[in-house]
């Protein structure tokens, strides 16, 4: 994975978004307050966001030991391995100050909290202005915080594109491109542990002969290691596996997606795409399968032609919003 330091704006907006492809960005959030308390102590770290805390309830996860910290379905597949739980920050900090004295903890997460509505004061003090400000006005960025103890996050995509920053502990990110789908065995598109779906392949210890072209994925594979103050671009639909291994483990994200055309403001995800597509095709004839592919190619993903160059631009009707204008 490529490794970038020093990123201002121009490197970022100029170099590393247009590439389209993971990137490391070490020491881009050294100067955040958050980080330097971090630096510190586990103590300083935990005061710090006490201070910040105003009392608004977080999503908390709860994972009893046996499942070392990883999310994931519960036996049968009929649930998942963890409670979930609304409770003050507070109480989530006093629950990781206890388990970070035992041998074997129970796993807790609190996962994509939005900081302006628990810790207003740390999104004021911990931002990325500099680099982040135009896409956060245009395309509403808000910073989320992640915290918890030794947690994995299977791997997973997002739709939007993604900066993520390490504010406390280390966090191993393990990212695949897109085609690796087919190599990581996702479970189901409509029920997974996370809002998006999910490998079943544990990482830790992959059973390749239920899963034998992870082997393949591993080929593909980029990892990175990130310690407080690094941030890691990932590119949307990029699949990313994340293992936070310390006591206490804090990161920050940003998530945006391209600004929608006014025209296009009610238009269906492409996920919604997706399956809307999957259950208009499934049970068609592979013949005519493969000729609606040919057709989604022309009119959809194939870059170099515009299946409209032909017609009265008063008569490209749906066709107007095939290609980016």
């Amino acid at each position: 994975m490529r490794e970038y330091t020093d990123v201002d704006a121009a490197l970022l907006h100029g170099e590393i978004l247009p590439n389209a492809a993971p990137a490391v960005l070490r020491g881009v959030a050294a100067g955040w307050p958050a980080v330097r308390h971090a630096r510190a102590s586990p103590e300083a770290i935990c005061d710090y966001l006490l201070a910040c805390d105003n009392g608004h309830p977080v999503d908390a996860l709860l994972l009893p030991p046996p499942e070392k910290g990883r999310l994931f379905y519960g036996p049968g597949m009929d649930g998942f391995n963890f409670a979930r739980r609304r409770l003050p920050l507070a109480h989530v900090i006093e629950q990781l100050a206890r388990y970070s004295q035992f041998a074997d903890p129970p796993s807790v997460a609190v996962q994509s909290a939005l900081i302006e509505a628990c810790l207003p004061r740390f999104g004021q003090e911990n931002r990325l202005d500099g680099l982040l400000g135009a896409i956060e006005a245009q395309q509403k960025a808000a910073a989320r915080i992640w915290i918890g103890n030794a947690i994995v996050t299977p791997a997973h995509f997002d739709e939007s594109d993604n900066i993520a920053c390490v504010v406390a502990g280390r966090r191993r990110f393990t990212l695949f491109p897109p085609e690796q789908v087919g190599n990581l065995y996702i479970g189901p598109l409509d029920y997974a542990p996370t809002p998006a779906p999910i490998s079943m392949v544990d990482f830790s210890a992959p059973d390749l002969q239920r899963f034998p072209r992870f082997a393949r994925a591993l080929e593909a594979a980029l990892v990175a290691d990130l310690g407080p103050g690094d941030a890691i671009y990932i590119p949307s639909l990029w699949w990313h596996h994340v293992q936070s291994s310390a006591p206490l483990s804090i990161l920050v994200n940003y998530w945006w997606k391209p600004a929608a055309q006014p025209d296009m403001q009610a238009a269906h995800t492409p996920m919604q795409a997706l399956t809307i597509a999957m259950d208009a095709l499934r049970a068609l004839p592979p013949a005519h399968r493969q000729a609606w592919a040919v057709l989604f190619g022309h009119y959809v993903f194939d870059a170099g032609v515009d299946p409209a160059a032909h017609i009265p631009a008063h008569r490209h009707g749906v066709l107007s919003r095939v290609r980016p204008p």
